[in-house]
């Protein structure tokens, strides 16, 4: 008994520890954004960087057509109007009209439907769905810093640079707008919780959720193929378990997208898989890429670009890597890595990392063969994600990374190379940021520690600035998200 209570004693000193490591990073980081953006709306601060530091203004021509201008202006009011922009318009119709053909149009019907029903029973205005976003992310957040704590047994101080580190991510403005990713965020991260911790009706519901969410099921019911053909492999596993296993985890991905078919065939959809077809009215139909790629946004592009060029080719060189070690350990002439000495934790602690891995780059695959080269969208769907921060967190802990930090830091390179014309450009900042906080994720735990505090500061500092840049442009009605 008492070993016991010394257990839940060590837990719950655990997970007061977290939560308050995360309240207080939360609150700073978000009290800077403010202040930053409340800053930038006084006349008299703005004039001081109006020079660099630019507005978006929206006119209509002659032809009802929409055209976007750099204005020297201070930054935007916050107020209901303003926050319905872009998705959010969209996602606040649906919740008000569930589809209803009088008010929308098929186009629609790519929007899945949890999301807006969470706002229309909660009868919240956009101002309170905003904040009700940052508490959804938080939790999820709560639930992946919980895991990793449990494994890596982090203290304060280490559990405040992580809290650092994640708040560099630099699309973190989309948890702060009327948008799904948060939502998505704690569904997936539940079911994070639930698959490492055994408890598979928390990772059902959690991932089923998320399918109803955001249309992430095609990328997911391919990604769990690949990932279970990998662990099966290097475990040696029997096809009756490999298929055991395989049915387990893309159950909630097969109820989740059937549930949305169902509500929005009753909903008045022409077609059962309606939300398929509905992409074509967005610019998405099965094409060939082209180069040089491109982006209407150039926000959106300059993190998507160094994000592609640092990270999926070194992606998929791993995952051929993985593939080929799989087979020779089948076939014995390699040895079995998962051996009695590793945990059955240790290979599903393994397998969500593939998962990830396998989720950045059926994103990218996607995009690369259904929008003709243009990565629109990419920035928040490849970053905003538990399966980016879980890759975030592992990666900066992990020690048998090994030589692939290396492949990366040559990718890098090429990314500084490539993208060289963004990067010390005020309006394309988010392409520094993203190098910088490539390197603090690959290399921080090797830097000195005065380089590292350094770099993560400057890091975080400017992403707060990014942040509220970043929001005035959705509430200018820029040309930034989709």
């Amino acid at each position: 008994m008492v070993m016991k209570n010394s257990v839940i004693q060590r837990i719950s000193k655990s997970s007061g520890a977290i939560v308050l490591a995360l309240v207080a990073s939360l609150a700073v980081w978000l009290g800077a954004v403010v202040l930053c953006f409340a800053t930038l709306q006084n006349e008299s601060a703005y004039s001081l960087v109006s020079g660099s530091v630019k507005t978006y203004e929206v006119t209509f021509n002659e032809d009802d057509k929409k055209e976007v201008f750099f204005v020297e202006r201070p930054f935007n009011k916050v107020d209901n109007k303003s926050l319905l922009h872009w998705d959010a318009e969209l996602y606040h119709l649906i919740a008000q009209h569930l589809y209803d053909p009088e008010y929308t149009w098929a186009g629609y019907f790519a929007f899945f439907p949890l999301f807006p029903l969470l706002w229309r029973v909660s009868h919240l205005s956009p101002i309170g769905i905003c904040m009700l976003n940052v508490v959804l992310f938080a939790v999820g957040l709560l639930l992946l810093l919980k895991l990793f704590q449990e494994k890596y047994h982090w203290t304060t101080r280490h559990l405040m640079t992580i809290c650092m580190l994640l708040f560099c991510m630099p699309f973190m403005v989309i948890f702060l707008i009327p948008y799904s990713e948060s939502l998505f965020f704690v569904c997936i991260a539940l079911g994070f919780y639930g698959l490492i911790k055994k408890r598979y009706w928390l990772y059902f519901i959690g991932f089923a959720l998320g399918c109803m969410t955001r249309a992430a099921g095609n990328i997911l019911l391919v990604a769990w193929v690949i990932a279970d053909v990998l662990a099966a492999l290097h475990t040696r596993q029997p096809f009756k378990l490999f298929l055991r296993s395989l049915v387990l985890h893309i159950a909630p991905v097969v109820t989740g997208v059937a549930a949305v078919v169902l509500f929005q065939h009753f909903r008045g959809a022409e077609h059962w898989f309606e939300f398929v077809i509905a992409q074509k009215n967005w610019g998405k139909e099965l094409s060939l890429p082209t180069w040089p790629l491109t982006d209407w946004s150039i926000e959106g592009k300059c993190v998507t670009q160094p994000l592609l060029f640092t990270l999926f080719v070194p992606a998929l060189a791993w995952l051929a890597a993985s593939l080929v070690k799989g087979i020779r350990i089948r076939m014995g002439k390699a040895d079995n890595c998962q051996d009695a000495a590793v945990s059955s934790s240790s290979c599903t602690w393994s397998l969500v990392r593939t998962l990830s891995i396998l989720f950045l780059v059926g994103n990218i695959v996607l995009a690369l063969f259904t929008q003709k080269g243009c990565m629109f969208s990419q920035a928040r769907l490849l970053t905003c994600t538990p399966f980016f921060f879980f890759l975030m967190i592992d990666i900066y802990h992990n020690d048998s990374v090994g030589i692939w930090r290396w492949v990366v830091a040559v990718f890098m390179v090429v990314a500084a190379i490539l993208c060289g014309n963004m990067i010390f450009r005020l309006n394309y900042l988010g392409c520094a940021l993203t190098l910088m906080l490539m390197v603090l994720v690959f290399f921080g735990r090797r830097m000195n520690r005065r380089l590292r505090r350094t770099l993560l500061c400057l890091t975080l500092a400017l992403n707060i600035f990014w942040t509220a840049y970043l929001f005035n442009c959705f509430l200018s009605d820029g040309w930034v998200f989709t």
